[in-house]
């Protein structure tokens, strides 16, 4: 979006100042955006200044009022024909160290383009969703984690898997949150997926799901005709840990191989590769074992980067090497706020959006405040800032709140989709009050709000 700004203060500003904290506030509804305080250099002379909004098509304010005041921060520098406003708040985003660029001093009224800004990664930016599934059957805390099917032909047909783990089972929804298939499986708490499985003559889409009744991996391929599951183990694949709980898939495409971490409550990790048997059905067999201090949960593995991210409700993020041979050592690289970090706990769901081979971001639920971490994918995973899901009055759809588990596809899917969606288990479904479901959010709703990438050109099912 071009931003250009009216300013029609009749008054010649000169000088020089250095800009400090103070915020600006744009009223979305009155369409006015209040400057406290514009300093007039070196006079010492400030006003108070109120701009309303003349045009919908692109950001463009006038001025309506000019009251003298007393000295000022946000400033006019004549030299660098900038206007400075140290915090600027429009909507639901936050903005630090804006800069107005001054077009062209031979127009009247003045008129400035947005140049510079820095997002507030301090602050937490606000989405809404624009679709709600329908809700799990069972009451209470019963709904867990979604994983998103990307239709082979037509990327408008893809699917949710969603998991219940109370009275449970896997719920398929379209894009439009309508149900179109339930297994009753078994207390299924995580879900993932991969593309191109070799099972028998054809490569599926293999789903991998924890079963907290029988302590096993459930597997299952989509039907691209049905868009359901049909299940494809050859015997109950029990694991080696106690109580399993979290679960997730990597694809090594190094080797060529695929493999299920699963892990507990008390921290401990198992890797399992799982391959296809002469009769074409699925079976596993044991890796390597992780362990981390305390309750772990939410997983995911970058399958290009070979990076696995752990969890640890209560202490943070956890980096290991997704390949059988890359050691049990793992590092922190965010930790929850308390201890310098930028996580309010407990952390648990965890996915990455791919902008391509290398680029992309990780992104996970911090469930006590309801909001959502963001980090670069690549390198040393730098903290971009953090986002939570609100209320959009204008579909009625409430906002999220304590969330398990995520899941976010970079591929347009449809009109409501075009950049992608990210969903997110919604643990109190309120207006009106009805059992937990999964929010869907447009990705450049999230992207335009901190800043991200919304253009992808990687293809997760090649």
């Amino acid at each position: 979006m071009k931003y250009i700004l009216i300013f029609s203060l009749a008054i010649v500003f000169i000088g020089k100042a250095v800009a400090q904290q103070q915020t600006a506030n744009l009223d979305s509804k009155q369409g006015i955006l209040n400057l406290p305080e514009v300093v007039l250099i070196p006079e010492s002379s400030t006003f108070s200044v109120t701009l309303r909004k003349v045009e919908d098509s692109e950001f463009i304010l006038e001025l309506e009022s000019a009251a003298p005041i007393s000295r000022s921060f946000i400033h006019y520098d004549p030299d660098t024909k900038i206007l400075y406003i140290p915090t600027l708040t429009m909507g639901n985003k936050t903005y630090q160290e804006v800069q107005f660029e001054l077009m062209s001093s031979q127009v009247e009224p003045m008129r400035f383009r947005m140049s510079a800004f820095k997002i507030d990664l301090n602050s937490t930016t606000k989405v809404s969703a624009t679709v709600e599934t329908k809700p799990v059957s069972a009451r209470g805390d019963a709904a867990d984690d979604p994983a998103i099917w990307i239709h082979p032909h037509n990327p408008a047909e893809s699917t949710i898997i969603g998991t219940q783990k109370d009275s449970g089972g896997l719920r398929i929804y379209d894009l439009a949150g309508q149900e179109i298939q339930y297994l009753p499986d078994g207390n299924m708490n995580n879900v993932d997926l991969r593309y191109g499985f070799p099972l028998g003559d054809e490569n599926v889409a293999i789903v991998a799901a924890s079963n907290r009744s029988n302590n096993s991996i459930a597997i299952y391929k989509v039907n691209p005709d049905t868009r359901q599951l049909e299940d494809v183990t050859a015997r109950t694949l029990s694991v080696g840990i106690e109580k399993i709980y979290g679960l997730c898939m990597y694809h090594s495409t190094l080797f060529g191989k695929y493999y299920v971490f699963v892990n507990n409550k008390s921290g401990d990790v198992e890797q399992r590769e799982i391959f296809a048997n002469d009769n074409g059905l699925v079976e596993a067999s044991f890796v390597r074992r992780l362990k981390v201090n305390s309750s772990v949960e939410g997983c995911v593995a970058d399958d290009v980067l070979g990076n696995f991210y752990l969890g640890e409700e209560k202490v943070g993020i956890w980096k290991f090497k997704a390949e059988p041979d890359g050691g049990n050592e793992g590092h922190l690289i965010d930790k929850i706020e308390k201890n310098g970090g930028n996580i309010i706990p407990e952390v648990e769901g965890l996915t990455i959006f791919y902008i391509n081979e290398t680029e992309g971001y990780l992104i996970a639920s911090n469930q006590s405040d309801d909001s959502f971490t963001v980090y670069n994918r690549a390198l040393n995973n730098k903290f971009l800032g953090r986002f939570s899901i609100i209320t959009n009055n204008e579909l009625n759809i409430d906002a999220v709140s304590y969330t398990d588990g995520i899941d976010v596809v970079n591929m347009p899917l449809n009109e409501t989709f075009p950049n992608g969606v990210f969903v997110a288990h919604d643990n109190s479904n309120t207006n009106p009050s009805k059992n937990q479901n999964f929010k869907l959010v447009p990705w450049e709703s999230i992207a335009d709000a901190l800043g991200l990438n919304k253009e992808s050109s990687y293809n997760p099912r090649n």
